[in-house]
């Protein structure tokens, strides 16, 4: 009965160093494969250096999609924003 456990937990530890095998996620797969909505800057304190911004809308959620500008765009953050953290202002 142990031993599920072990093999499960050991399996959970190698995800990340598995994920170092993986190609970086870059700008160009994420513009054909999700449906967003491109930003002329950064929400402030948000992103540092020489970066662009994307949002998507998911499960009522805002997610702020962060890429590097240069070389291959690779993906640096996303930030969460539940409906209850954000406000939309009409009509002004």
């Amino acid at each position: 009965m142990l031993r599920p456990l072990i093999l499960a937990t050991a399996a959970l530890l190698a995800l990340p160093a598995a994920a170092h095998d993986r190609p970086a996620y870059t700008y160009e797969a994420f513009e054909v494969s999700v449906p967003h909505i491109d930003l002329e800057t950064c929400p402030d304190g948000l992103a540092t250096g020489d970066v662009f911004c994307r949002v998507t809308m998911n499960n009522d959620a805002l997610h702020i999609h962060v890429f590097e500008t240069a070389g291959d765009r690779h993906f640096v953050s996303v930030h969460t924003y539940h409906a209850d953290e954000f406000e939309l202002l009409l009509g002004r």
